[in-house]
């Protein structure tokens, strides 16, 4: 992707590098990483815009990531470069939405991501209004992401997977509550290695509900969509408290 004056701040791409050390028991790049390169670029491309945390603090807010859709043909390699790319499709009073396209030396397009930023107060930790900034400071690209949003994912009813976690030390980030890759690391440790030396998750769909914190005990449910290569799972804290719904679409690994 090409960038000019007028549209250096619409969009923003970093250049990274898979390690070994970064890699998966397969030698390609883990989904939890992938997260975080996400994450990470977001972060870079808010505080280039002047929307990152140095200014919402000021606010006393800060961004949380509300949803995230990550579909991939495939992921990057051991010693394989890759770029990420981020803009702003669209804001409006309490959500951003964020994409993001994730391309091979030569132009392949391995994937793209699609992510729902809502702002957090943090004395009350509800939404805030984004009307506090000059939306000028939001700009949108025009540029294509052509994968389908995040769905809806209704609570999972009848017979289940079931297995359970109590949140620990090194779960928790900066704000105290669950991380927000800890919570996928949990959830991925509930296939086995096999599984995982057949098949990756092609597409993945992540809604956070609920914050978890520290020695909380959460169950974890789980179910195949009938004929699908699709598991829908969820964490739930409490009855009244779903604090994680997810889906993992498999694909066969290339040999």
């Amino acid at each position: 992707m090409t960038h000019t004056a007028t549209d250096i701040h619409t969009e923003h791409s970093r250049d990274y590098i898979l390690t070994a050390g970064e890699s998966n028991a397969q030698g390609i790049m883990p989904l939890t990483l992938m997260v975080e390169r996400v994450i990470e670029s977001a972060t870079r491309h808010a505080n280039e815009l002047g929307i990152g945390y140095d200014a919402l603090i000021k606010h006393n807010i800060g961004w949380v990531l509300s949803r995230l859709t990550l579909e991939m043909s495939r992921f990057p390699r051991i010693n394989e470069h890759y770029c990420l790319t981020t803009w702003i499709e669209s804001t409006n009073k309490f959500f951003s939405l964020r994409n993001f396209a994730i391309t091979a030396p030569g132009g392949e397009v391995l994937g793209y991501a699609r992510t729902v930023w809502v702002a957090i107060d943090y004395a009350t930790r509800r939404m805030a209004p984004l009307s506090k900034f000059d939306m000028s400071l939001f700009p949108t690209a025009p540029l294509e992401c052509p994968i389908a949003p995040t769905p809806q994912m209704k609570a999972l009813e009848g017979d289940c997977e079931t297995s359970f976690y109590r949140f620990k030390y090194c779960d928790l980030d900066f704000n105290r509550h669950v991380n927000t890759v800890r919570y996928i690391e949990v959830l991925m440790n509930q296939w086995s290695l096999e599984h995982y030396d057949r098949y990756f998750p092609s597409r993945f769909d992540i809604i956070f509900h609920h914050e978890c914190y520290y020695d909380e005990e959460i169950e974890l449910r789980r179910r195949r969509e009938d004929g699908t290569m699709t598991d829908m799972c969820e964490m739930v804290a409490a009855p009244d408290k779903r604090a994680i719904s997810a889906a993992f679409t498999w694909k066969e690994l290339e040999k």
